[in-house]
C-alpha cells in the first residue's frame, strides 16, 4: 500500500504537472466534464441562493439577515463602525455595540447598502453572491491541489448537502468565512506553486476577510501558520520543496495580519467595555463540555442527519480519514488544507456546544470539508487508477466521476425537502417540538402599517407579538420598544394632546393575549383589527373596533421565485363582517352593523352564519351551515363539553392550511385553546434520514379565544402545516391556557374519552 501511494503521488505530483502554471496537465476530456460540472453547480446553487432573495424577511434563524440591515441603517445614518441592532433617536453610544463577533459582515452589508439603499435583498445580497462563487471557488482550489476533475467534485458535493442549500442565502457567519477562506487557501497554494504577487495578494485578502467574519477563521489560520513554520520555513524537506523566501513572507504578513486584526477588535470591544461580555458570551457557549461526546452526538442525530444525510455522514468519515493518510504518505502541505478545514469545524462545533444544541447551522464548516474530501477520494481513485490500468484513463475518468455523481444524487433525495423545509420554518427546521411562527401575515400587517406612520412615530409592542429584527426591519427605521404592558386609556383633552405629542401606537396579537387583557384594549381605545393583529393609536379616543382582513392568494411563478416560494401573497382589507363579529363578541353589539353586501369567502359565510344565529333567523342559519358543511371533510367530533368539530379544509400551496370548524354549545366557563400536534410514523420513501423522533406543537392559538364563544356560532381555526419528511399525523385536543386565572379545571374531552382526534395525515 505505501509503495502504491507513493507511485501515486509521482504521479500526481511529478509529471503531471506544467513547469509554467503548475497546475496539472491533464487531457482535454477532462477539462471539458470538469467545467461542464462546474457550471451546473454553480448555476444550480446561485439559483437556491436568490430563491426569494426580494420578499420580505421573516421570523426564525433568517430574521438575523434583517438586523444586518439595521446595523448597516445605523452604520451609515451615526457614521460609527460599530454594530448596533436596534434603531435609535440619537447617535448610539459605544455601550451599545455588538462585541460578539468581529464586524466584517457587518461592514459588508453596509456597503452595500450605500452604493443601493434601503431594500430588503440587500439583506440577503451579500451571502447570495458570496454562495454563488463559493463552487467555482472550489473548483480552482481542488484543480490546483490535485486535478480539475476533483476540484469538479468538490464542488459538486458542496452543492447538494441540505445545511449549504437551507443556509445560501442567510447573512451571518458562515458563508463569508467558507467563501473568504477559499480564496485565502487558493491564493496560498497557487502562490506556493508560482510564487507569484498576485496569488500572494488574494490569499491574503482571503484569509483577512475570513478573519473579519468570524472567529472560526482564526482556528484555520493558526493551523496553516503552526504548520508552516516548522515544515515550510525551519525544516521544508520532509514536506516537499519550497522557495524558502516566498514561503516565508507569506507566512509573515498573515501572521501580522492575523494579529493585527486580533488586536484591533480587542483595542474595539475593550474601548467600548465589552470585553467581559464576549467573555461571558462564549462561556455560554461552550457549556456542556462535560458531556461525553457520543452523548451529545446522539441528542443531535436527527439535526445532523437533517443536515448532511447518512451517506454524506459515511462518506465524510472515509474522506477524513484518506485525507490524513494523504497527509501523512504523500507528504504534500497542500494536502493540509482539507484537515485544516476539518479542524476548524470541529472546533466551532465541539467547543461551542451549547450554541450547536441551540443552532442548527451550527456544523456548516463541515460542508466545506466534505467538499474537498470528496475531491480528495475523487483524485485517489484516479490516481490508483493511473498505477494501475495507465492504458485507459478515459474509461477510469468516466467510472469515477460517474460512481461519485450518483452517490451525490443520492443525497438531493433529502437535500431539496430539506431546502423546502428550511425555507418555510425561517431555518428552524423542526425547532425541537416547539411552535413555529413564521411571521408572514404579521410582516404584512406591519407593511400595511408601515406608511400609515409618521418618521418620528414610535412603535410599542406587547409581549406577545415575540418581536423580532425582521419585524423591525419591516416598520422602515422606526423605533421599536418591544415586551410593553397595555397603553393607558386616555381620559380628557390634556391627555389626548399628550399622546398625540409623543405620537406613537402600540400593537398586540390577539392569539398571544390573554382573553382579559383584549377586553381591556377594546373597552378602553379605539382598536383597527388586522386580522389577528390589534392596532392601539395613542392619538385617539376610545371607540368600536374597525376591523379588516389578510386576503391570502397563491403566488405566480415569478413570485414564488422571486419573493416567496413558501408563503402566500397578501394584501390588507377592509371587512365589515370581521368588524361585526369583532364588536359583537367584545361588548359592541350596538355598534355591530350587519353588512349589507353579500359573502364572498368562505370566511365571511361562517360569520354571516353567525349573523343569521345572532338574529334567530334559523331558517338562513341552517341554510348557510349546510353550505359550510359541503366544504368541510372529515372527521368530525363531539366534545364533552358540547362543542363540535363540524371538519375540516386542507388547502395545499405554498404555505399549506389546515382549517377546523368548531360549532360552539355554549360560552367556554374556563380558558381553553384547541391544539394540534403532530408526530412522524415513518420516514419518507427511499429517504436515508431518519424520522423526527419529536412530537411537535402545531397550531397557534386562536385570537378570539373559546371562553368568548356564543351558543351555535361557527369559528375557524387556521392552522399553517409545515410538514416534516415523512408520514406526519396531526391529532386535535384541548388544553388549558397557559396564564389565565381559570385554567384549573379539566379541558374538554372526545365524546368517547379520547382526549385527542386525528385531523390529518400527510404522507
Amino acid at each position: 500500500m505505501l509503495a502504491t501511494l507513493r507511485t501515486m503521488r509521482f504521479r500526481l505530483t511529478e509529471p503531471a504537472r506544467c513547469a509554467h502554471d503548475g497546475l496539472p496537465l491533464v487531457g482535454r476530456l477532462e477539462h471539458k466534464l470538469s467545467l461542464a460540472l462546474v457550471v451546473v453547480a454553480t448555476v444550480w446553487f446561485g439559483l437556491v441562493a436568490a430563491w426569494e432573495m426580494f420578499g420580505p424577511l421573516l421570523a426564525g434563524h433568517y430574521a438575523s439577515s434583517a438586523s444586518m440591515g439595521i446595523i448597516g441603517d445605523n452604520m451609515l445614518r451615526w457614521g460609527i463602525a460599530g454594530p448596533v441592532w436596534a434603531y435609535t433617536a440619537h447617535a448610539p453610544p459605544p455601550s451599545m455595540y455588538y462585541c460578539h463577533h468581529p464586524w466584517g459582515i457587518f461592514w459588508t452589508t453596509a456597503a452595500l447598502m450605500k452604493l443601493l439603499g434601503h431594500h430588503d435583498y440587500l439583506c440577503r445580497l451579500a451571502p447570495v453572491l458570496l454562495s454563488t462563487a463559493t463552487p467555482g471557488l472550489l473548483f480552482v482550489l481542488g484543480r490546483a491541489i490535485w486535478r480539475p476533475a476533483a476540484g469538479a467534485c468538490a464542488a459538486a458535493a458542496f452543492v447538494v448537502l441540505p445545511i449549504t442549500l437551507a443556509f445560501a442565502n442567510f447573512n451571518a457567519l458562515e458563508v463569508p468565512v467558507i467563501t473568504w477562506s477559499l480564496v485565502g487557501l487558493w491564493g496560498f497554494v497557487r502562490h506556493c506553486q508560482t510564487q507569484k504577487r498576485r496569488y500572494l495578494v488574494a490569499s491574503l485578502l482571503g484569509l483577512t476577510m475570513a478573519m473579519h467574519a468570524d472567529w472560526p477563521a482564526y482556528v484555520l489560520v493558526a493551523v496553516m501558520l503552526g504548520f508552516g513554520l516548522p515544515f515550510g520555513i525551519i525544516w521544508p524537506r520532509p514536506f516537499g520543496r519550497v522557495r524558502p523566501r516566498p514561503f516565508a513572507r507569506w507566512w509573515a504578513l498573515t501572521a501580522s495580519l492575523a494579529v493585527g486584526s486580533a488586536a484591533i477588535y480587542l483595542v474595539l470591544f475593550h474601548q467600548a467595555g465589552k470585553l467581559p461580555d464576549l467573555l461571558r458570551s462564549y462561556g455560554q457557549r461552550s457549556r456542556g463540555a462535560e458531556a461525553p461526546l457520543a452523548a451529545v452526538l446522539a441528542s443531535r442525530r436527527y439535526w445532523i442527519e437533517l443536515s448532511f444525510t447518512p451517506i454524506a455522514i459515511v462518506v465524510g468519515k472515509i474522506a477524513a480519514v484518506l485525507c490524513a493518510l494523504r497527509f501523512l504518505l504523500l507528504r504534500s502541505r497542500h494536502e493540509l488544507i482539507a484537515l485544516a478545514l476539518l479542524a476548524m469545524a470541529s472546533f466551532q462545533y465541539l467547543v461551542f456546544r451549547q450554541g450547536a444544541d441551540v443552532h442548527i447551522y451550527w456544523p456548516h464548516y463541515f460542508a466545506v470539508f466534505f467538499a474537498l474530501g470528496v475531491g480528495a477520494l475523487c483524485a485517489t481513485i484516479l490516481g490508483l487508477a493511473a498505477t494501475w490500468q495507465p492504458r485507459r484513463p478515459t474509461a477510469a475518468l468516466g467510472l469515477t466521476m460517474a460512481a461519485i455523481l450518483l452517490v451525490l444524487l443520492a443525497i438531493v433525495r433529502d437535500a431539496v425537502p430539506a431546502l423546502v423545509y428550511a425555507r418555510g420554518t425561517g431555518g428552524r427546521f423542526n425547532e425541537k417540538g416547539l411552535l413555529i411562527h413564521s411571521d408572514g401575515a404579521k410582516t404584512a400587517f406591519l407593511r400595511w402599517l408601515e406608511p400609515q406612520l409618521a418618521t418620528n412615530t414610535s412603535v410599542r409592542m406587547h409581549i406577545g407579538m415575540k418581536t423580532t429584527w425582521a419585524q423591525v426591519w419591516s416598520l422602515n427605521r422606526r423605533i421599536v420598544k418591544a415586551n410593553r404592558p397595555l397603553p393607558k386609556a386616555n381620559k380628557g383633552p390634556g391627555k389626548k394632546k399628550a399622546a398625540k405629542q409623543r405620537a406613537s401606537v402600540y400593537l398586540a396579537d390577539t392569539r398571544f393575549l390573554l382573553d382579559p387583557l383584549q377586553a381591556k384594549l377594546a373597552q378602553e381605545h379605539q382598536v383597527v383589527a388586522v386580522g389577528p393583529f390589534w392596532l392601539v393609536r395613542s392619538d385617539t379616543d376610545k371607540g368600536p373596533i374597525d376591523a379588516y382582513a389578510i386576503v391570502e392568494r397563491e403566488p405566480n411563478l415569478l413570485q414564488w421565485y422571486l419573493l416567496s416560494g413558501t408563503e402566500p401573497q397578501r394584501s390588507v382589507v377592509a371587512d365589515p363582517y370581521l368588524t361585526w363579529e369583532l364588536r359583537t363578541h367584545y361588548g359592541q353589539a350596538s355598534a355591530a352593523v350587519v353588512p349589507a353586501m353579500p359573502p364572498a369567502s368562505f370566511e365571511q359565510r361562517r360569520i354571516a352564519h353567525n349573523i343569521a344565529v345572532a338574529r334567530g333567523n334559523s331558517a338562513q342559519a341552517a341554510e348557510l351551515l349546510a353550505q359550510i358543511r359541503r366544504e368541510l371533510k372529515p372527521p368530525a367530533a363531539r366534545f364533552d363539553d358540547g362543542t363540535e368539530l363540524l371538519g375540516k379544509r386542507y388547502a395545499a400551496g405554498a404555505r399549506p392550511m389546515l382549517t377546523l370548524l368548531f360549532r360552539a354549545a355554549a360560552r367556554s366557563t374556563h380558558d381553553v385553546q384547541p391544539v394540534v400536534r403532530s408526530r412522524v410514523i415513518s420516514a419518507a420513501s427511499w429517504s436515508t434520514t431518519m424520522a423526527d423522533r419529536r412530537v411537535r406543537e402545531v397550531a397557534l392559538p386562536m385570537g378570539l379565544a373559546p371562553i368568548r364563544w356564543r351558543r351555535g356560532f361557527v369559528y375557524a381555526d387556521e392552522i399553517p402545516i409545515r410538514k416534516r419528511p415523512g408520514t406526519e399525523i396531526f391529532a386535535l385536543g384541548f388544553r388549558n391556557r397557559k396564564g389565565s386565572k381559570r385554567s384549573k379545571n379539566k379541558p374538554p374531552r372526545l365524546s368517547s374519552g379520547k382526549p385527542v382526534i386525528e385531523v390529518l395525515r400527510l404522507d
